[in-house]
C-alpha cells in the first residue's frame, strides 16, 4: 500500500557514473572544411571498439589529396607508411600519437592519440539468435528468446562474423570454444538494471552455448560474463548484449506502394524506447524496419489501394508502438500493424486531418507504478489546438484543448495559444507541450505546459523564450528526476536543465558562435542522447558535435565523413553510437568511436578528469519502498585537493521520498576522498497507525492549480440553462483538490475535528448535495442492492413532504428513517437509487465518463444516534475533482464489465433511475 518509487529519482546524468566526460575550459579546437582538403579515419575489427590492445590490429584510411605518409609513434609500426590506406600495431602499451602528413597542412588533419593497453582480454563473446522465426506477439508477453553464443577471436575471425552474418561458429571459434570448454568455460547472460543470471547450456561438440533469455520490457540490457579463464594467457572480455523484441512479420505484396519521406528530405530514425534495437529508418527512398540494430532490415510499404503513389511518397514523421507503426501523411495518421495498413481517422477518436505531430515515448516505462485503475499513454498526437494521447489497442484520448489550456494554465483567454511541440518528459507519467502564445506578452513567446497522467494534473512550468514570429523548436527531454530538456531548431541548441533553473544556447567551447556558423552554414540534422546524457549533434554537412547534459559548452569532433555521403546517426541504450550509411534502399551501419574520439580530444589538450575515481552501489534502475522500508546507498568521489567535487542526489515529489545523508570526508597527501550514505524512506511508518486512511492524507502536499474561476456547463445544472455558469473557487474555504478517476466508485470518508486535533472518523449515516446546482452525478447502489427492507427516504421524497423549506431544513436527524427496519405496509419501488451513504457502506458515487469536472459538496449527517450537537458538526465541505481530463466513453465499458461482475455494485443506473435523478435535480432546483 502506498509504496514509493526510487530509481528514475536518481537517474539523471549526475547520479551515474558517467561513460564520457571531459572538462575543456576555455579551449577549443576547430577543423574548418574545405573542398581541398581530406580527412582520415581509423578502424578496428572489434565490435564498438571494445579492444584497443597491444595485440590490436588499426587501419588507418586518410581520404583527400596532397597525401605524404604518416606520423607514427616511435614504439608503434605501420605496414605502409607511403600509402593512404595502411594497417597500424602498438606492440608496447601507452598513450601513441598519430596523423597523417600532407602537402597542404590544415587543422584538419588533427592529431590522435590511441590508448593502448595491455592485450589481457583477447576474445570476444559472439551472440546470436538461435531462430528466425517470426511472430506476431508484442513484446510485452515476454517471450523467451534462445541465444548460442560461441568465443572467437576477432584478430582471426571470419568476414562473417566480423558483420554480424555468421549462423554457425566456424572452424577457428568452434576450436577455440572447445578449448575454453575442456577449461571449464561457463557463459552467463546477467541483466544490467535486475541482475538477473541466465545460465547456459553446453554443445562442445557444435562449439558452443544455449541460453533461453525472456525479453523483458524493461531489463533487455545484459552482460554476457564467463569464468576468469585465460588460453594462451588470453581472456573472454564480458561482452554488453541488448535482447531483441520478437520479431514481427510486415508482408507485402507486388502492388504495395514504398513509404518515403517527401523528395530531398533529410533521413529520419525512430527506434523502440523499450527495444532500441528495434528501429525504423524514413529516407527518401523508403521505410525500413529492424529489429537487431539494422544488421538487418525489411522495408515496409502500403497497399496501393489505401494510399496512392503520392500520399505514400509524402510521410512526414513516424512512431514505433508495440503493436505497429504509425505514419504522420499530409495531416493524416495511418498505421501497420502485423497484416493490415488503414487510417486513424474519427472512429478511433483522431482528426480526419490537420494532425502536425506524433511522438512516441523516448525512455521505457514499463516499471513505472501508476495509480490503480490508470495506464500510461504510448504515443501522444496533436494538432495546433488539440492533445491526444494514444494507448494500447488503438484508443485515443482528447485530454485538451488550447480553449481549455488557457483556463487551466491561468493565460489570457483573448490571447492566440498554438501546440508545436509535444514530448514525453523526463518523469515517466509526464508529457510536455511546447506553446506559443500571441498575446500574452508584447511578442510571441514560447511556454512550457506539463501534463501528469498519473495525478491527471496540469502545470504550467516556470519557462518562456522568446519566439520568432512563425514556427517552432524540436524537444526532447533527459531521463531524469528533475526535468531536463534541450531545444533546437535548424541553427541552435537550447537547453534548460534542472527544472528550468539553469539555461541558454549551446556554444562551442572557447567560441560564442552557435553551432551554424562553427559549421560554416550547416544547419542541424540530428540529435541524439543516451541514458548517460551524452549528446551527439551532427550537422547536415557531416560535422558532429559533442556535449554532456547539464553542460552549457560543446566541442566539436573530427571530421569523419565528406559531407556529400547521406548518413544518419543510430544510438543504442549501452552508448554505442553507429552511422548508418544510406544508398537508395541499401543501408549499412559503422560503429563510430565516440569514446576514443573524446578521450583523444580531451588528452590534446592535456586536460585531465576533475576526478580520479567515482564509485557508487546503486545495482537497479529502479527500487520500491513499501510503508515504513528503507533503502541506503553510497557514492564515492575521489579527486585532487581544493576541487571542491560532490555527489549530488535530486529528488522528484519530495514529500513523498526522504532522504537523509551522511558524508565522511578525508584528506592524505593531496588526495581527497568523499563517502556519502543516503538513506531513503518514508516520512511516516504507516504500520504504526491506528487508522491508514487518515493518516495517509495528513502527508500530502496540497496542490494548487492556476484558476480562481471555472465553468458548469449551463446542461449539467438542476435547471439546465443556455448558459454556462461562472463559479468563484475560495482556496482558503475548500482547500485542496481531490484528484478522482472516474473509474473507481467514490465513497468519501468524513473525518471529525475539535479543532485542529482529529477526533475519529464519522461513520454515522450522511447525504450530500452539490452546493452550485450540479446535477451529472449519481449513486451505484439501489435501494433493493444495499438491503432495504422498505422505500428509503430520498431527496424527491423529502421534498414532495416539505414544499417550502430550505435544503438544510428538509431533510435531517430530526425527521430521519432507516430503511433497514421493516414496517406494515407496502415495500415501495426499491428500484430507485439509494441516496444514502456511510463510511463502511457499498452505495458510492459514480461520475460521468466524457468529461471533467469540479464538484463541491454539502455534506449533512443524519443519523439521530451520532451526536447531540449535530448541528455543530454538520455542513462539512468536500472537494472533488473527479476525472480532470477529457474520457472517451469507450474507456467507460471496459470498466462495466468489472463493475457488473461485483455483487453489490451496479455501475449505470437504470434508464428509470437517471430520470428519476433528474427529476430530484429540477425538484432540488425549484426549492433552492
Amino acid at each position: 500500500m502506498g509504496g514509493g518509487l526510487l530509481g528514475p529519482l536518481l537517474g539523471g546524468p549526475m547520479a551515474r557514473a558517467p561513460e564520457l566526460l571531459w572538462g575543456a575550459r576555455g579551449l577549443a579546437l576547430l577543423w574548418w572544411l574545405c573542398g581541398c582538403c581530406g580527412i582520415w579515419r581509423y578502424k578496428t575489427n572489434v565490435e564498438n571498439y571494445a579492444l584497443l590492445t597491444t595485440r590490436t590490429t588499426i587501419y588507418l584510411e586518410y581520404e583527400g589529396p596532397s597525401f605524404v605518409e604518416w606520423d607514427i609513434s616511435t614504439l608503434c609500426t605501420v605496414t605502409n607508411k607511403s600509402s593512404p590506406t595502411a594497417t597500424l600495431n602498438c606492440p608496447v602499451p601507452g598513450i601513441h600519437k598519430i596523423r597523417p602528413i600532407v602537402g597542404n597542412e590544415t587543422l584538419e588533419n588533427v592529431d590522435r592519440y590511441f590508448s593502448i593497453s595491455k592485450h589481457l582480454n583477447c576474445f570476444l563473446w559472439y551472440v546470436l539468435k538461435s531462430s528466425s522465426e517470426q511472430s506476431s506477439v508484442p513484446s510485452s508477453k515476454n517471450d523467451s528468446q534462445e541465444l548460442i553464443l560461441w568465443i572467437y577471436d576477432p584478430e582471426n575471425a571470419e568476414p562473417s562474423e566480423l558483420n554480424h552474418s555468421a549462423t554457425s561458429p566456424p572452424p577457428n571459434s568452434k576450436t577455440l570454444s572447445k578449448q575454453f570448454w575442456n577449461l571449464g568455460q561457463e557463459p552467463v547472460v546477467q541483466t544490467y538494471f535486475r541482475n538477473t543470471k541466465y545460465f547456459a547450456t553446453a554443445f562442445p561438440e557444435l562449439g558452443f552455448w544455449k541460453i533461453n533469455v525472456p525479453a523483458m520490457l524493461d531489463d533487455i540490457i545484459t552482460n554476457i560474463h564467463g569464468k576468469a579463464i585465460a588460453f594462451q594467457d588470453c581472456f573472454v572480455l564480458d561482452s554488453p548484449f541488448i535482447i531483441s523484441r520478437p520479431e514481427e512479420p510486415f508482408p507485402n505484396n507486388v502492388s504495395d506502394n514504398s513509404l518515403c519521406s517527401p523528395a530531398g528530405s533529410e533521413p529520419y530514425i525512430e527506434w523502440s524506447a523499450c527495444f532500441p534495437t528495434t528501429a525504423l529508418l524514413l529516407s527518401e527512398f523508403g521505410t525500413f524496419h529492424t529489429n537487431d540494430g539494422f544488421i538487418t532490415y525489411k522495408e515496409i510499404k502500403a497497399p496501393s489501394h489505401i494510399l496512392d503513389f503520392d500520399l505514400s511518397h509524402n510521410v512526414t514523421d513516424i512512431v514505433l508502438t508495440d503493436d505497429g507503426i504509425l505514419f504522420l501523411i499530409m495531416g493524416t495518421v495511418y498505421k501497420r500493424e502485423s497484416n493490415r495498413f488503414f487510417k486513424l481517422g474519427p472512429e478511433y477518436n483522431l482528426p480526419e486531418t490537420g494532425i502536425t505531430g506524433i511522438q512516441s515515448r523516448l525512455w521505457c516505462s514499463s516499471e513505472y507504478p501508476v495509480q490503480s485503475g490508470r495506464k500510461l499513454s504510448t504515443v501522444a498526437i496533436w494538432t495546433p489546438s488539440e492533445q491526444y494521447l494514444g494507448y494500447d489497442g488503438n484508443v485515443f484520448i482528447k485530454i485538451t484543448d488550447t480553449t481549455k489550456l488557457k483556463r487551466v494554465l491561468d493565460l489570457p483567454m483573448a490571447a492566440s495559444l498554438s501546440i508545436g511541440t509535444v514530448c514525453y518528459d523526463s518523469r515517466p507519467s509526464e508529457v510536455s507541450l511546447l506553446m506559443a502564445c500571441v498575446g500574452c506578452s508584447s511578442s510571441r513567446v514560447f511556454y512550457l505546459s506539463a501534463y501528469n497522467e498519473d495525478r491527471d494534473l496540469w502545470v504550467l512550468r516556470d519557462f518562456s523564450l522568446n519566439a520568432p514570429p512563425q514556427g517552432f523548436m524540436q524537444m526532447e527531454f533527459v531521463y531524469s528526476a528533475s526535468p531536463s530538456m534541450l531545444m533546437w531548431n535548424k541553427e541552435k541548441i537550447y537547453y534548460s536543465y534542472k527544472n528550468n533553473t539553469i539555461n541558454g544556447f549551446v556554444i562551442v567551447s572557447g567560441l560564442n558562435q552557435t553551432l551554424s556558423e562553427v559549421s560554416r552554414g550547416s544547419t542541424i540534422h540530428q540529435l541524439v542522447i543516451d541514458y548517460f546524457g551524452n549528446t551527439v549533434i551532427k550537422m547536415k554537412n557531416n560535422m558532429m558535435i559533442f556535449f554532456k547534459v547539464e553542460m552549457k559548452d560543446a566541442v566539436e569532433l573530427p571530421e569523419w565523413e565528406k559531407k556529400s555521403i547521406n548518413i544518419v546517426l543510430y544510438l543504442n541504450p549501452s552508448g554505442n553510437l553507429y552511422m548508418l550509411f544510406i544508398n537508395g534502399s541499401s543501408i549499412h551501419r559503422e560503429d563510430y568511436p565516440l569514446k576514443t574520439e573524446m578521450f583523444s580530444y580531451i588528452h590534446g589538450f592535456q586536460d585531465i578528469c576533475p576526478y580520479v575515481v567515482f564509485k557508487h552501489s546503486m545495482d537497479l534502475n529502479v527500487y520500491y519502498l513499501d510503508m515504513g522500508d528503507e533503502v541506503t546507498f553510497w557514492a564515492q568521489i575521489v579527486y585532487m585537493e581544493n576541487l571542491g567535487l560532490s555527489t549530488d542526489v535530486e529528488i522528484y515529489r519530495p514529500e513523498l521520498l526522504m532522504q537523509t545523508t551522511y558524508v565522511d570526508y578525508e584528506i592524505a597527501r593531496g588526495i581527497c576522498t568523499k563517502n556519502q550514505t543516503i538513506k531513503f524512506y518514508h516520512k511516516m511508518d504507516y504500520s504504526l497507525e491506528p487508522n491508514y486512511t487518515e493518516a495517509l492524507p495528513s502527508d500530502i502536499t496540497c496542490i494548487k492549480h492556476n484558476f480562481t474561476t471555472y465553468k458548469i456547463p449551463g446542461e449539467y445544472l438542476w435547471d439546465p440553462t443556455t448558459e454556462d455558469l461562472v463559479v468563484n473557487y475560495d482556496w482558503d474555504k475548500y482547500g485542496c483538490l481531490m484528484d478522482l478517476h472516474y473509474a473507481i466508485p467514490f465513497n468519501p470518508d468524513i473525518a471529525l475535528y475539535d479543532g485542529s486535533t482529529f477526533v475519529k472518523t464519522v461513520e454515522a449515516n450522511f447525504i450530500l448535495w452539490e452546493v452550485h446546482g450540479r446535477s451529472d452525478y449519481s449513486y451505484n447502489s439501489s435501494m433493493k442492492q444495499v438491503g432495504c427492507l422498505r422505500e428509503a427516504q430520498t431527496w424527491i421524497s423529502m421534498l414532495e413532504e416539505h414544499e417550502n423549506s430550505t435544503l438544510d431544513e428538509i431533510w435531517g436527524p430530526q425527521n430521519y428513517r432507516s430503511c433497514f427496519e421493516s414496517e406494515l405496509g407496502p415495500l415501495g419501488d426499491l428500484n430507485q437509487l439509494y441516496q444514502i451513504l456511510n463510511h463502511s457502506g457499498y452505495n458510492s458515487v459514480i461520475w460521468p465518463t466524457e468529461y471533467s469536472g469540479i464538484y463541491v459538496f454539502r455534506v449533512k449527517i443524519v443519523d439521530p444516534n451520532f451526536s447531540p450537537n449535530i448541528g455543530k458538526v454538520a455542513g462539512f465541505s468536500i472537494l472533488i475533482l473527479s476525472i480532470f481530463g477529457g474520457i472517451l466513453v469507450i474507456s467507460y465499458f471496459r470498466y462495466v464489465k468489472i463493475y457488473r461482475a461485483l455483487i453489490y455494485v451496479d455501475p449505470l443506473p437504470s434508464h428509470d433511475q437517471q430520470d428519476q435523478t433528474r427529476k430530484t435535480a429540477h425538484e432540488l432546483k425549484k426549492d433552492q
